[in-house]
C-alpha cells in the first residue's frame, strides 16, 4: 500500500511543473536567495540547513505568486534515542546502528498573503512544496572496552562501549542509499533588516515517506519510523535582487 502511495506521489512530483506553467503570468519586481538552518521533532536542536528561493511568477488576486526552490539537508532521528555516558568520559545513544540524514531537494509554489510595501514591514506567505527524498544511512561507529578498533553498534555483542566514533568516522564506508519523497506546506515570515537583506522565519509541517524502514535504532530497543511526520521551523538570512517586470504571458515560469 505505501508503494503504491509513494508511486502516487512520484507522478504528482514529476508533473507539478506542467501543471505551475498554466498560472497566469504578470512582472513581479524582486526575488530572494536565502541560507539558513532549521529544527524539528525529528532533530536535534540545530537539525539541518536549507538553502532556499522565491523568484515571482505571476499574480493571482493581486497577490504575488512565486516559484519556489529550497535543497534542505538534515539528520533524523528516532523519537526514542537517548544519550548516556560510557562510564570513560564520552556520551553514546544506546542501541543506535545509523544515523539517517535525509537529503530533500523541493519545488513548489510559494503565495503571499501579506506584501511588504516598505523595508520595515512584514510580509507573510504560505508555502506548499514537494519533492523527492534521498536518505543515507551511515553506521554509527563505536569502540568496545576490549578493542582498539571502532565498529558499527552490534546489540548482540557483549561488553562495554569506552569510545564513540564521530560522524566522519570512516567516511562513506557502509553508507546506504534509501529514497522516499517528502511534501511540506509551511508559513513563511519575511522581515527586510536593510534595504537589499532579508531575514525570515518558515514554520511548517512536512511528511516524509521512505521506500523501507531505515535502520536507527536496531529492532530490539526501538521500531523505526518509515514515515516522518514532523513540525519545524527554519531560520534563515540571505537578499532580494530586482527582476526586470514583464508582459503577461511574458513571465518566469
Amino acid at each position: 500500500m505505501l508503494k503504491k502511495i509513494l508511486t502516487s506521489l512520484w507522478f504528482v512530483t514529476l508533473a507539478w511543473p506542467s501543471f505551475a506553467q498554466k498560472e497566469e503570468e504578470e512582472g513581479i519586481d524582486t526575488k530572494t536567495l536565502a541560507f539558513g538552518a532549521l529544527t524539528s521533532n525529528y532533530t536535534g536542536l540545530i537539525g539541518g540547513v536549507v538553502a532556499r528561493s522565491s523568484t515571482p511568477v505571476s499574480v493571482r488576486k493581486n497577490k504575488s505568486v512565486y516559484r519556489y526552490l529550497a535543497v534542505e539537508a538534515l539528520c533524523l532521528k528516532n523519537p526514542r534515542e537517548y544519550s548516556q555516558f560510557t562510564g570513560f568520559g564520552p556520551k553514546y545513544t544506546p542501541g543506535k546502528r545509523n544515523y539517517l540524514f535525509s537529503i530533500r531537494p523541493q519545488y513548489g509554489r510559494e503565495y503571499a498573503v501579506f506584501e511588504k510595501t516598505k523595508d520595515s514591514n512584514i510580509g507573510l506567505s504560505m508555502i506548499f512544496a514537494a519533492g523527492p527524498s534521498f536518505g543515507l544511512l551511515k553506521p554509527y561507529y563505536v569502540r568496545y572496552e576490549d578493542s582498539n578498533a571502532f565498529v558499527q553498534y552490534d546489540p548482540n555483542r557483549k561488553g562495554n562501549i569506552n569510545g564513540v566514533g564521530g560522524l566522519l568516522k570512516n567516511g562513506v564506508k557502509g553508507i546506504k542509499f534509501i529514497p522516499g519523497l517528502h511534501a511540506k506546506a509551511a508559513v513563511n515570515i519575511d522581515i527586510n533588516t536593510f534595504s537589499d537583506n532579508v531575514t525570515g522565519l518558515e514554520i511548517g509541517t512536512t511528511v516524509e515517506a521512505f521506500l523501507k524502514e531505515p535502520e536507527i535504532l536496531a529492532s530490539t530497543f526501538s521500531d523505526n519510523p518509515q514515515t516522518f511526520v514532523s513540525v519545524y521551523l527554519t531560520l534563515y538570512f540571505g537578499n532580494k535582487s530586482i527582476v526586470k517586470k514583464k508582459d503577461s504571458g511574458n513571465g518566469i515560469d
